[in-house]
């Protein structure tokens, strides 16, 4: 049975991931709907904001199972403690994903922009 303290802290941590995973998400279906197929640098743009979300949702599910480890070890602090450290580093390299992702963002929209300045600006 779920505990209720539990529940409300997992609720919290998705909480807490809800606005990044609501903006990457919507930039994703507007990269993919709305840019041409073509167009410079949308791949890049799609990868880094598919990467920022992935990375959004994973750090989402270990902030959860951090919540459901601590409470649900009867072996005492030497057990979690060592879990913590894991998922402390697991966080620490989705940080890293999501810089990617954001560099890759940023990319993909200076060679869209730069695209736009060498081709005699924005068309009507």
């Amino acid at each position: 049975m779920i505990q209720d303290g539990f529940l409300i802290q997992a609720l919290t941590m998705m909480a807490y991931h809800l606005p990044t995973l609501l903006a990457t998400v919507f930039g994703l279906a507007m990269l993919w709907a709305r840019a041409p197929a073509a167009a410079p640098g949308r791949a890049l743009a799609i990868g880094g904001t598919a990467m920022m979300l992935g990375s959004s949702v994973l750090g989402m599910l270990i902030s959860i199972g951090q919540t459901w480890l601590i409470h649900n070890t009867d072996d005492g602090f030497v057990s979690i403690s060592s879990m913590v450290t894991i998922i402390g580093v697991l966080s620490m390299l989705l940080t890293v994903v999501n810089a990617v992702g954001l560099g890759l963002l940023a990319w993909g929209a200076s060679k869209a922009m730069r695209s736009v300045a060498h081709n005699g600006g924005p068309r009507a």
